[in-house]
């Protein structure tokens, strides 16, 4: 079995059982972004302690790409400090992709990680 036939097994996996999904209960912060092109919409939950990310969960109405990145994106920054996830780049997210920021699916990929700047973007403690 080639490494693209795994890769897109874990997509599928995550798109039909995403690891963190779901709503926070008294979530610290929540953060919505939509990408109106395609109609993916992504809800980020947050739970913050100190600095640090304790929690993170989301809901969405989207695609397989657009899901997967968001499950990923939450599992690199659990635990994390604001700073620490407000650093995570573009490029990080879509070379897990194997794609970059000309790929068809660029937009998908990176909704989520728009969605966490909007949410943590004002928290940085100094």
């Amino acid at each position: 079995m080639s490494s693209q036939e795994d890769f897109m097994r874990e997509l599928v996996r995550r798109f039909k059982n995403p690891p963190n999904y779901g709503e926070i209960e008294n979530a610290d912060i929540v953060s919505e972004e939509a990408d109106y092109s395609c109609g993916d919409r992504v809800k980020l939950y947050f739970k913050i302690g100190g600095n640090r990310i304790l929690e993170a969960k989301f809901t969405s109405e989207a695609c397989l790409f657009c899901n997967a990145s968001t499950s990923i994106l939450l599992d690199l920054i659990k635990g994390k400090t604001i700073e620490e996830a407000l650093s995570l780049k573009e490029e990080e997210l879509l070379s897990i992709f194997k794609t970059d920021s000309k790929g068809p699916r660029y937009r998908c990929i990176i909704l989520p990680l728009r969605a966490l700047r909007k949410a943590l973007k004002g928290l940085k403690l100094k």
